[in-house]
């Protein structure tokens, strides 16, 4: 998915940006400013503070421990380097082992530490992705991280700060295991379409799974995974398949009507209905105001329709409901700005991490009896959820999209190198990955470093063919009937080697070093790579020459437009180059020649090092520290539907546990439930009491769900519409830390703002405005927009938003300010959309 960053260094940014810092100014230059007419942002000078202080005495030690090792080493000295794409920018890095490396680079980001924009110093607005110009490197530093907090005290150091150099360098920890993580904002997170298949064929008693889900327009993908919160929306396609859907789910309802109640037909038993059927969709019990508001709707559809349309009007207007299309993560408040989640939550956490849907009827009753609070009673419930069957699913949408898994349907072959890529191919490659991940899990180890070691699979009798296996293993089969076989003396073993991964990161007519390299260095070492810088021409030579697979892309290491980020992906995937464009395992080239299969990875702090072949790859990323943080850091994103940074306080936690527990994928998964933000958010600090339940636990207020942090809400049992039940909005943004968006096409910021229809203007006809998150370290954010003319003309675009707190900076736009509403209009190469287009700007603010 091409984010912010990603468009900025591709169409708007000079390639001398495409990784580094500002171009140097010229003297007296002045760095240009995104402001616009309003002066927001005043120009600043370039160049150093008029002094220039000395420094600290440990700066050496300091630089190399907290900016150097961690990430400069790896990451930045990739593009800045005298041969990068960033060499024309002020940071020029020197690669270790040069004469005077380390006291070049010191001085170096010293010097960049020293230059500000607006105020702040451009060592931490390029890397954090707060420059009004981006970063074409991407973002490696979240504001709230520890690391952020190492560059922002070299920065103080550098500039002189008074007391800089007696304080104390921060802890390395990043937050201690109780703490709760500042990124654990109130939200509310919409069903995907995963989990609304799986969520209506257990609430429907369904005898089939449910395809309506799959219907719904695709979710917008955040490193990876479908579910990020901040990512969905909501628009008029979406909200149309959603009526549809609720319509014919509610006739499925019906069919099945004896398994929701048993009482014959009356108004009372249509009561009970809307009670217990309620509290399952809701995933809660149905509040005062909610149920009356579903009685009033029978009463009023069966008064003319009769019994069976009026139990249909209220199982439709209860699927349209926020309170079911959405999981409430708002909680109580508890006191200065934490709120601790209600029972009720706690069970759908648990049903949607480990199940995809709903609670079962042992959760409901749990959460009944408030027995969720605890970390051992939470823990109890994960582990009896994670043995169950029905957890199957889920771990197998977790890999699918980890390791890219659905792209196993979508690629195409040259017939010339494989006749027939059939679908019963390209599905028994899939399942052998799924099912080698489910059995270590269940039956194997359970160790992360199995993955890549196992000298087993499971293939169906077609893929066996394919691959050449003679040596099944008796009597082991898998659920889905895969046979278990030897891999010993094949040249297979481990998950690297699996076909459909192969096939997948492939060209179609040979192997692909490029995706091969990348897909290790992004899902296994969760190292993001920067885009190409534009203009370049990203054609190799024809397929049908003489060259070997590795001479061709080697092209990439002599062209110095490509070399820096390259070498990061291509010698990684010369390793895979014994296995095909289909997969097939080929240790020989056409003229009996050994095929050369050494590679190498570059620039990752604990996996650096040649190797030979994807074994040798294997072995070296079992052991890997990278790998482990890597694949921790995955769960966390899947699991809370986060971007999830490396350096934030959830991830260090889920770290360390994993660690603790030896590298265990089960208790890594059970540990997810252990961190303070399973049960715990911050939010806006309220002087109202919380409302307690009599049901166990603590309910939410009256009004549902709500949005959050001062939103005012859009639930059932607020100020929805008429009918019983509230209609999806049309056109908002999905919620992270803000609420369902508003109707009309309008966005409420995901900061919690005032919403289109309680103080912002609405886009002009034919616009659609969408927000998400792009940081939030608590006493700031930054926040994207996405901007697309609906209509059929052409439109030179001026839309207003309002923010929470006062604006700091934006990019790729003008902004004015008055007040809370910031006026937003486009600048040279974007003011202007074509129908159907898009365009992307953003801003920052300080709460």
């Amino acid at each position: 998915m091409l984010t912010f960053r990603h468009l900025v260094a591709l169409g708007t940014l000079a390639s001398s940006l495409a990784c580094g810092v500002a171009p140097p100014a010229a003297p007296g230059a002045e760095i240009p400013s995104t402001g616009g007419p309003s002066d927001q942002f005043p120009p600043q000078q370039g160049g150093e503070s008029p002094t220039d202080p000395a420094g600290c005495p440990d700066d050496a030690e300091f630089f190399r421990t907290r900016l150097w090792e961690p990430v400069m080493s790896s990451q930045c000295i990739t593009c800045h380097n005298a041969g990068g794409i960033a060499a024309g920018t002020r940071l020029v890095l020197t690669p270790e082992g040069q004469p005077g490396a380390e006291e070049d680079n010191l001085d170096t980001v010293r010097a960049v530490a020293r230059l500000q924009y607006d105020g702040t110093s451009l060592l931490l607005l390029k890397p954090s992705g707060q420059h009004p110009l981006g970063h074409g490197g991407g973002k490696l530093l979240s504001p709230d991280s520890a690391l952020y907090a190492d560059f922002q005290r070299f920065t103080q150091r550098a500039q002189g700060e008074p007391g800089s150099c007696d304080a104390p360098p921060p802890a390395q920890e990043t937050c201690p295991a109780d703490e709760l993580d500042p990124t654990a904002r109130r939200q509310l997170r919409m069903l995907t379409r995963f989990e609304y298949d799986n969520t209506l064929t257990d609430l429907l008693y369904l005898d089939e799974p449910s395809t309506w889900g799959q219907a719904l327009p695709a979710e917008e993908v955040a490193n990876g995974f479908d579910n990020a919160a901040a990512a969905r929306t909501v628009g008029q396609l979406l909200t149309d398949k959603l009526l549809r859907a609720s319509e014919e789910a509610a006739l499925a309802a019906v069919e099945k009507l004896p398994r929701h109640v048993s009482c014959s037909a009356s108004a009372a038993c249509a009561l009970q209905f809307i009670q217990d059927f309620g509290a399952r969709a809701f995933r809660a019990p149905l509040t005062e105001t909610e149920r009356t508001r579903y009685q009033a709707l029978y009463t009023k559809v069966s008064a003319e329709e009769g019994y069976l349309e009026g139990i249909k009007a209220v199982t439709s207007a209860m699927l349209l409901s926020p309170n079911f299309l959405y999981r409430s993560e708002l909680g109580v408040h508890q006191g200065a700005g934490r709120y601790v989640l209600t029972d009720y939550e706690v069970a759908s956490e648990l049903s949607y991490l480990f199940w995809g849907s709903m609670p079962d009827a042992e959760l409901f009753a749990k959460a009944k009896q408030g027995q969720l609070h605890t970390p051992e009673q939470i823990a109890a419930e994960a582990r009896r959820m994670l043995t169950s069957p029905r957890s199957r699913p889920l771990l197998n949408h977790f890999v699918s999209q980890w390791m890219e898994l659905e792209r196993v349907d979508q690629v195409q072959k040259d017939p010339l190198v494989l006749a027939n890529f059939s679908p019963e191919l390209r599905k028994a490659m899939k399942t052998e990955t799924l099912e080698l991940f489910d059995h270590i899990v269940r039956q194997g180890s359970g160790q992360l470093s199995e993955l890549f070691s196992a000298d087993y699979t499971f293939a169906s009798s077609t893929l066996a063919t394919f691959y050449g296996l003679n040596m099944p293993v008796g009597g082991t089969t898998s659920p889905s009937g895969a046979n278990m076989w030897s891999l010993t003396g094949t040249g297979r073993g481990g998950l690297l080697t699996h076909g459909g991964i192969l096939a997948a990161q492939a060209t179609p007519q040979a192997a692909s070093p490029v995706r091969r390299g990348k897909l290790v260095r992004e899902r296994l070492l969760c190292q993001p790579l920067p885009p190409a810088p534009p203009g370049l021409d990203l054609e190799l030579g024809d397929t049908g020459t003489q060259q070997t697979n590795r001479e061709r892309f080697q092209e990439h290491s002599r062209n110095a437009a490509c070399s820096t980020c390259h070498q990061l992906m291509d010698p990684i995937g010369f390793g895979f180059e014994q296995f095909d464009s289909v997969g097939r395992y080929k240790p020989k080239m056409a003229n009996g020649d050994l095929v050369d299969a050494s590679g190498e990875v570059l620039a990752s702090k604990s996996t650096q090092g040649t190797f030979v072949g994807v074994d040798g790859l294997q072995v070296k990323l079992a052991s890997s520290p990278d790998v482990a943080d890597c694949f921790s850091l995955q769960w966390l994103r899947f699991a809370y539907g986060v971007a999830g940074e490396e350096n934030t306080c959830a991830a260090s936690q889920l770290t360390k546990r994993f660690r603790q527990n030896s590298l265990s994928i089960p208790e890594l998964i059970v540990s997810v439930t252990q961190l303070p933000r399973f049960t715990q958010r911050w939010g806006e600090d309220i002087s109202e009491p919380p409302p307690t339940s009599t049901d166990g636990g603590t309910s939410i207020p009256d009004g549902g769900s709500g949005t959050t942090d001062g939103g005012s809400g859009t639930t059932d049992g607020g100020s929805g519409t008429t009918d019983g039940g509230t209609r999806p909005p049309d056109g908002g943004t999905g919620t992270t830390d803000g609420g369902t968006g508003t109707t009309d096409g309008g966005t409420r910021p995901p900061d919690g703002g005032t919403s289109t229809d309680a103080g912002t203007p609405p886009p002009p006809g034919g616009l659609q405005l969408t927000q998400s998150v792009q940081s939030d370290w608590g006493t700031g954010y930054c926040n994207n927009i996405k901007l697309t003319n609906k209509g059929t003309t052409t439109v030179t675009w001026r839309v207003s938003v309002t923010i929470v707190g006062t604006l700091t900076n934006a990019w790729s736009s003008y902004a004015s300010a008055s007040g809370s509403v910031v006026t937003f209009t486009g600048e040279s190469w974007n003011s202007q959309l074509a129908a159907g287009a898009s365009t992307n700007f953003g801003y920052c603010a300080k709460r």
